[in-house]
């Protein structure tokens, strides 16, 4: 946490009205980047210091709780708000004295989101130790967990036709990708499909859907698979943390049976929504039985007169990795390699599976505050770098305000981004 004598005149009790105020200094001082400032620091040698790393620093920092898309937005609202100036920890005198300008010019943010993109790494390091506070404060956190991406256009231009890459108004690095709603028809009642074409990137996140809060994150162009980024983000997390997971959910964009072998082999329970790939068939029988399932994990017994009667669940059997289902007097045990895709530990067609998917929503309502609160879609982006550097800074925003919630004692306000 840094040190900003500026600021000393506030304190929690007396900024409680100030909204923006106390939400920005939440984070300031909640922030673990000492790393990030010293080396920012050394980055910028010797010479005239008119406009200080750590101000600087403070002011992208707060950039998403200000909803500021650019720079300009960011100077415009420091111009006029002589206290947030103060919590930055910029220095009105040497204004009033004719030192340097007000607020920084536009070329010293340029150059900070620079050197910002060289030390990217840093960046998630400090993420990685807001995290790990996470699983040391909050009971069960990351037991649970979910996955899905988010697409965020580029604001330059498509690459040049001519195959000019010097051409500073194209971005060299996004690429297009098509992305399908599906939706029924009021009318016919038939599933129809709206595709909508993107040109930009990609941020793909793994997040713990009981606290609403990101465990793991890439960027990447907007066409990646989002399996691939999956399988990453639960690899790249301490096997102690990979172990702590009981249930993974996810949509149908995940479903394949190789992600599902995947967590199985990682210990973690798959709760992710199937697609219907048979064609013309609405039930299979189940070896030579009188059992039948549909592709979405129904499981019936047909009587002797041709009537699909529906089983009761008993529950999943670890030893012999089968589940297990009564009809009448009699149970029934279904493998489940049979059909990895339709049949999972927790059976698709049980309470608890629709309960522990319905839990999904929470990566819906992340991706939502990433736009409504942090007004990601209308950020000016322009480059891999520079987009991940902004989700760097968006993650650490959430997850700092958060700690922050959780050492004053408010753990209900951790999913809280904005002032009431």
């Amino acid at each position: 946490m840094k040190i900003i004598t500026q600021i000393s005149v506030f304190d929690y009790e007396e900024i409680e009205i100030l909204g923006d105020l106390e939400r920005c200094k939440l984070l300031i001082d909640h922030v673990p980047d000492e790393k990030i400032v010293n080396t920012l620091i050394e980055m910028r040698g010797k010479g005239r210091n008119d406009y200080p790393v750590i101000p600087v620093w403070n002011s992208i920092l707060i950039m998403p709780l200000l909803e500021c898309s650019t720079v300009s937005q960011l100077r415009r609202e420091l111009s006029r708000n002589r206290d947030l100036r103060k919590l930055c920890g910029f220095n009105d005198y040497d204004y009033y004295f004719g030192k340097c300008e007000l607020v920084p010019p536009a070329k010293a943010y340029t150059n900070m989101i620079k050197n910002l993109m060289k030390i990217e790494p840093m960046l998630k390091e400090c993420f990685n130790e807001l995290r790990e506070f996470m699983y040391e404060n909050l009971k069960d956190f990351g037991k649970e967990v979910g996955e899905d991406g988010k697409i965020f256009s580029s604001k330059a231009k498509k690459p040049n036709q001519n195959g000019d890459i010097t051409d500073g108004r194209c971005d060299m690095d996004a690429d297009f990708t098509i992305k399908e709603n599906y939706y029924k028809d009021v009318k016919t009642g038939e599933t129809k499909v709206k595709k909508t074409t993107y040109f930009g990137y990609r941020y793909h996140l793994l997040a713990d859907v009981h606290y609403e809060l990101p465990i793991e994150y890439t960027v990447t162009k907007a066409s990646k698979g989002e399996r691939e980024q999956f399988k990453k983000h639960i690899e790249m997390l301490p096997r102690e943390k990979i172990e702590r997971i009981e249930t993974a959910c996810a949509d149908k964009g995940y479903d394949s049976e190789g992600m599902i072998e995947f967590l199985k082999e990682k210990g973690i329970k798959p709760i992710i929504d199937i697609k219907n790939q048979w064609r013309g068939e609405t039930t299979k029988q189940y070896k030579d039985t009188d059992i039948v399932y549909t592709y979405d994990g129904k499981v019936y017994y047909v009587d002797d007169y041709g009537n699909m009667q529906s089983l009761k669940y008993l529950g999943y059997d670890k030893v012999k990795d089968t589940l297990r289902y009564q009809y009448q007097k009699k149970v029934y045990s279904i493998e489940l390699n049979y059909d990895r895709r339709v049949f999972t530990p927790i059976a698709r067609d049980s309470k608890k599976w629709q309960r522990k998917y319905n839990r999904r929503t929470a990566l819906e309502r992340i991706n939502g505050r990433m736009d409504r609160d942090f007004n990601l879609e209308n950020h000016k982006v322009r480059g891999l770098k520079k987009a991940t550097v902004l989700i760097d800074i968006m993650m650490i925003a959430m997850m700092g305000m958060a700690k922050g919630h959780i050492i004053n004692k408010q753990p209900e306000k951790i999913r809280k981004l904005k002032a009431t």
